[in-house]
């Protein structure tokens, strides 16, 4: 299940891990600019949302609005005395000895982001049909087997041609298995902060499919409730504004119009989490040699600039930083700049089998596609990677529910 794209996102994807570069310009003004905007995001991103894709590894932003008017929440604040009673930084307690509260109108804002990004991740469409309108992610969600760590050296063969010597290595290696909602927390023997994290994965392996489910239990308010602000982008999008200059605070509002009311002063008292996916498809030049350094929410730079100042931590130093990508191109971030290093590596033999109950409800079918997988080697292998069993499941299920019957297909 992976990288996803388009009101939702694309879990798994077959096609090419180059985004079209789309000339886009910001006015602040209304008029042709803002048009200009919404048609090139549109012509970059495919109408369906989906987790399990062939057609791209990435997620889909939502519609940019552009406001630069004080809403209802500003003028409470205004009235309320400010951004927090009895104003402290995130972890201190107030002069009274209770912890600092953010304000109603803050909390407002970050509540109603919550609701877009439940919005945006609890559908997908699996597969390249955008025609429905999708399946509930918390009813076909597996967990995936993500470890600590990486190969040691990238394999240069074609990414299918490395399914079989994967799944000879989890024979034999006693890796450290992560959950998902967990690549921010230190094992049990790690005394460490963990700040950038880079997980790395082959093609269709699940790394969008990871990104959705964890931003989901964040919004649903399941996990990681330490966090206040998960703000997440795909390098896909960015590739649309790369030569434009734009301040993190202006990027923000542009591609998440529900924080258009957080001011810097705002971001200042949240404790922020970024989610950049899909660094294969960048198009950006990650130069962290650059002498350009940004300290400001506000200061406008290149996107690259901002980028790389967020992962070297001159800006917002205290946020954390998720980046996903296929192993060729993880080596655009410096090993010096990450914290940990995870790896998704699909589906466990176990996996497989959930993954297979969760797609097909009908007990007996699915028992039986699950038998006609075990006696192909080459297909059960083939399955570690939850887009094969996508369209495993998809072509064995229309075989054995149609006039359409014959011998299974056996790779």
């Amino acid at each position: 299940m992976e990288e996803a794209e388009s009101p939702g996102s694309s879990c798994l994807s077959m096609k090419s891990d180059r985004s079209k570069d789309l000339p886009v310009q910001f006015s602040d003004e209304p008029g042709p600019s803002d048009t200009k905007v919404q048609s090139n995001r549109q012509r970059a991103e495919s109408p369906g949302s989906s987790c399990l894709s062939m057609k791209s590894d990435d997620s889909k932003g939502l519609p940019l609005t552009f406001s630069d008017e004080p809403g209802p929440s500003d003028t409470k604040e205004q009235r309320s005395g400010g951004l927090w009673e009895n104003f402290t930084r995130p972890g201190q307690t107030s002069h009274a000895g209770r912890p600092a509260r953010m304000s109603v109108g803050l909390q407002e804002v970050l509540d109603e982001h919550k609701i877009s990004l439940k919005t945006r991740c609890e559908r997908v469409t699996e597969g390249s049909d955008e025609t429905g309108s999708g399946t509930l992610l918390n009813r076909i969600y597996t967990e995936l087997y993500i470890t600590e760590g990486q190969s040691e050296e990238v394999n240069t063969q074609h990414e299918v041609r490395q399914l079989e010597t994967a799944s000879k290595k989890k024979e034999t290696l006693h890796d450290t298995p992560i959950k998902c909602h967990d690549i921010f927390k230190a094992l049990p023997d790690q005394q460490r902060h963990i700040r950038v994290v880079l997980t790395n994965g082959v093609a269709g392996v699940g790394k969008t499919f990871s990104v959705l489910k964890f931003t989901l239990d964040w919004a649903e308010g399941s996990e990681n409730q330490d966090v206040s602000l998960v703000v997440l982008l795909s390098f896909r999008e960015l590739n649309l504004i790369k030569d434009e200059r734009f301040s993190l605070l202006r990027l923000l509002h542009v591609f998440h119009p529900t924080l258009q009311k957080v001011t810097a002063e705002k971001l200042a008292v949240c404790k922020l989490l970024f989610i950049f996916d899909g660094l294969d498809e960048s198009r950006l030049s990650l130069d962290f040699n650059n002498k350009e350094v940004v300290s400001d929410v506000t200061q406008e730079s290149s996107v690259s600039v901002l980028l790389t100042s967020l992962i070297k931590g001159n800006l917002l130093p205290s946020a954390l930083i998720w980046i996903t990508s296929r192993p060729a191109a993880a080596n655009q971030i410096p090993p010096s700049r990450v914290d940990r290093v995870t790896e998704v590596r699909g589906f466990t033999d176990a996996q497989k089998e959930e993954y297979f109950r969760r797609r097909v409800s009908d007990e007996d079918l699915s028992s039986r596609i699950i038998s006609h997988i075990k006696t192909s080697r080459s297909l059960h292998i083939m399955c570690l990677i939850p887009v094969f069993c996508w369209i495993t499941a998809t072509v064995l299920d229309h075989m054995l529910t149609t006039d359409q019957r014959g011998e299974l297909p056996r790779p």
